[in-house]
């Protein structure tokens, strides 16, 4: 069992819910067989140390939910234990909206999740490239078709993650005894553990094979921008969304993913929204322009309120990072690009640099022939580039070379910044 004493006042916390109640101090007292005194004196916070009882009646009077209870036994210094486990189910309703453009992500690492020899999965990607809403999309679905339960762990501090999950984060974060006890309370049963913004590595890598280890039938899953510390079987990359039209002999094109998102996000804000064929051209080349990325597309949608179609176009063509850092969103694009950049090393660093002037692409082969990198040390600097999701696979012939180029929006980060090694000087075409 785990304690975590004063998570929130408990005096707060019990004031709170009693007026909540719409009962007085008195009504409460009676209805709890607590007295009076006893009830002002927690309130007041004159009670270092409330009795369990009394907690447990107060609680039962309070008619509290499963998580109101166990912020409830926390803040009184008490012990938990079952309780914690069913308050970190992800409610299936989490998922506010469909998920778009997904569906063969989603399929894949549904089948990841499912396979017991899969033990662990770590998304990484760009920031707003919509990693958590797959993570909810395939752990609802995993929760369904298996009847698995899932343990949501957002570590994410910026987020209103309440004094339950900072209490279970902080303890996944930490060393010594929790992370065994947290072992035993999961013990052999079949359990989704999802470790949601985990950018930093703030749960080492150790502690998740630790919890593995000593629960057989857990499997992790785990959002980050970069994977840290896991081979490649282990990655699931979250690319941006589609933003080129595709289509075979047998099957029409359809609408790129990207303006499909875009589109239904204006239809969302934009009751009655619609869009004829130059408006579509405009809108597609915004995506393009946005590189096709979930976060960036909800700035334009929300920007689309108050400016037109051809306005937004101009914002996409010269400042594309206003158009996809919206104050009323969460991401910046470009301090999120600066930050991933920032993790790589001087040398990743530095090609990125020297290649974001190519936007028509570039293959390894070429990385090699101008930069003087080996050609080993050009495709690692490549993977480690395209699995921070700071580039992205440039559509090609069928049979031609793989091709990749910068994010516009890693671009827009990078302006003004000079080269870092002279040795990585690149050579004209």
């Amino acid at each position: 069992m785990m304690n975590w004493a004063n998570v929130e006042d408990f005096g707060v916390l019990l004031q709170r819910y009693r007026k909540r109640a719409q009962l007085s101090q008195k009504t409460l007292a009676d209805l709890s067989t607590v007295s009076v005194r006893a009830v002002r004196n927690l309130e007041l916070g004159r009670v270092a140390a409330p009795r369990r009882e009394t907690v447990r009646l107060l609680a039962d009077v309070l008619q509290l939910s499963t998580h109101e209870r166990l912020s409830f036994e926390l803040s009184a210094g008490g012990e938990v234990d079952e309780a914690l486990f069913e308050t970190l189910v992800l409610p299936i309703s989490v998922l506010a909206r469909p998920l778009l453009g997904r569906a063969r992500e989603l399929e894949s690492l549904v089948r990841q999740l499912l396979d017991e020899q899969q033990r662990i999965t770590v998304l990484s990607g760009f920031p707003g490239v919509g990693k958590t809403h797959l993570a909810v999309a395939a752990a609802g679905s995993v929760a369904a078709t298996r009847s698995v339960p899932v343990l949501w762990v957002q570590l994410q501090e910026d987020f209103d993650r309440g004094p339950l999950q900072t209490a279970i984060s902080d303890l996944l974060a930490g060393e010594g005894t929790g992370v065994g006890r947290l072992a035993r309370q999961i013990g052999d049963r079949a359990t989704l553990l999802v470790l949601d913004g985990n950018d930093d590595g703030r749960v080492r890598r150790e502690t998740v094979w630790t919890l593995i280890r000593e629960c057989p039938r857990l499997s992790v899953l785990e959002t980050g921008r970069v994977p840290h510390g896991v081979s490649d079987h282990h990655r699931f990359l979250v690319s941006p969304l589609p933003t080129r039209r595709t289509g075979t002999a047998q099957v029409p094109a359809t609408h790129p993913a990207a303006l499909d998102f875009l589109l239904r996000r204006l239809a969302d804000l934009r009751p009655g929204f619609q869009a004829g064929e130059g408006a579509l051209r405009k809108l597609a080349e915004i995506c393009v322009r946005l590189d096709g990325l979930p976060s960036a597309l909800e700035s334009a949608a929300s920007w689309a309120t108050v400016i037109s179609i051809d306005e937004l176009l101009t914002m996409a063509r010269e400042e594309p990072e206003a158009l996809a850092g919206h104050p009323a969103m969460r991401t910046d694009p470009v301090a999120a690009a600066q930050g991933v950049l920032g993790r790589q090393t001087p040398v990743i660093q530095d090609l990125a640099l020297r290649l974001a002037g190519r936007s028509e692409g570039w293959t390894v082969d070429q990385v090699v022939r101008q930069s003087g990198l080996p050609r080993a040390e050009a495709a690692l600097a490549l993977q480690s580039l395209l699995h921070a999701g700071l580039i992205v696979e440039v559509p090609s012939k069928p049979g031609g070379p793989v091709r990749f180029t910068l994010l516009n929006l890693v671009r827009a980060a990078m302006r003004g910044r000079p080269p870092l090694a002279p040795r990585l000087a690149l050579r004209a075409c």
